[in-house]
């Protein structure tokens, strides 16, 4: 698809013009990125990101919430690769992680090494992004605690919170993913947010992975996951950041732009602001999962012209592009508020 067909190729009549900030409801705003396409699954149209006066990154005009399925035409697939629990696996790297868990998060796993459990904060390599495979997820404060995962897919997070002891709910818009995670036995419901259909007062925990920036209604969206949370309950979301490294050295060819699906996108203090207007307490920025070499990897691909998904390494990447991104990941450690993507709680107030 070359510009003149991208520009021309989503319908004016499933455009929304929105004139004003989807979160703060402000019109003043300077356009941020302009003449943006789709380089990675394809999607029609030629889009354009502004930035409010509130630091919310927003899609103006974007597909209306009744023709966006379109830009999900060629999005991830949700086959189904039956999960592996690292802290399932035998031998002593799976004792390890029991013991890291089991340290760390107050679990009770049997055969658990004691080595993992005390040094669990030294153990970085051993037991790198298992905090994101459970989500920071502790054990069930009480007997029948559930859990709900928003935009779960085929449900894979389903299977890690009923390994770790809770009940576990999800719904997802992808018929087709909903389909997959029931064969498997998993309790997923079709439906988005806001408007799921659940009963308030019901979860324990809700996680929103890199779904927040994909819904039309942001804010009422968290408006009906502080009423689903019992009180004290936790919300979990991930999502890209806006004061990423990655974003600064791409620009418009950063991977988290990803237009058309991508309609808010937020910085630590905006993400934040919002949370506590809608009503969370607690509100809290988690270490940063180290996502540098999947940004930088990908955006360097959609600069190069080429799938990011192909398997073949990108042009550059090993002597240029993979230090720096080796780089942000260090600083990310040290600063999660300059990761690639950032992660935050908060939480219901009791």
């Amino acid at each position: 698809m070359d510009d003149a067909e991208a520009a021309a190729a989503w319908p004016a009549e499933d455009l929304e013009e929105l004139g004003h900030c989807p979160i703060c409801g402000s019109s003043d705003r300077q356009a941020a990125y302009e003449g943006l396409i789709d380089r990675i699954f394809g999607a029609p149209g030629r889009w354009r990101l502004y930035r409010c006066s509130c630091s919310v990154v927003y899609l103006d005009p974007r597909p209306s919430e009744a023709s966006i399925h379109r830009a999900y035409a060629s999005y991830h697939t949700h086959d189904v690769v039956e999960l592996a629990l690292p802290w399932r696996t035998a031998g002593l790297g799976g004792a390890v992680r029991r013991g890291y868990l089991n340290g760390k998060y107050r679990y009770r796993m049997p055969e658990a090494s004691l080595l993992g459990r005390l040094t669990w904060r030294f153990r970085r390599r051993a037991v790198r992004n298992l905090d994101f495979v459970i989500r920071h997820l502790g054990p069930p404060a009480r007997s029948g605690a559930r859990i709900l995962d928003v935009g779960c897919g085929n449900g894979d997070f389903l299977k890690v919170a009923e390994d770790l002891g809770y009940s576990a709910v999800g719904i997802d818009p992808d018929v087709s993913a909903v389909a997959l995670g029931r064969a498997r036995g998993l309790d997923i419901r079709a439906g988005s947010l806001p408007g799921s259909n659940q009963p308030p007062g019901s979860f324990d925990h809700i996680f929103l992975s890199h779904v927040l920036e994909h819904l039309h209604h942001p804010r009422a969206a968290l408006e009906e996951i502080l009423a689903l949370l019992a009180p004290g309950g936790r919300l979990w979301l991930s999502q890209p950041n806006l004061d990423a490294p990655g974003l600064a050295r791409f620009g418009k060819d950063w991977r988290g732009l990803e237009p058309p699906r991508h309609l808010s996108l937020y910085n630590p203090v905006s993400l934040a602001s919002l949370l506590t207007s809608v009503g969370f307490a607690e509100v809290s920025l988690l270490p940063a999962e180290e996502a540098a070499l999947f940004y930088y990897r990908q955006s360097h691909s959609v600069k190069l012209g080429l799938n990011p998904y192909h398997g073949a390494e990108p042009p550059g990447w090993k002597e240029e592009v993979m230090p720096a991104a080796l780089a942000a990941n260090r600083l990310a450690r040290s600063r999660p508020d300059r990761g690639e993507s950032l992660t935050m709680h908060a939480f219901k107030p009791s």
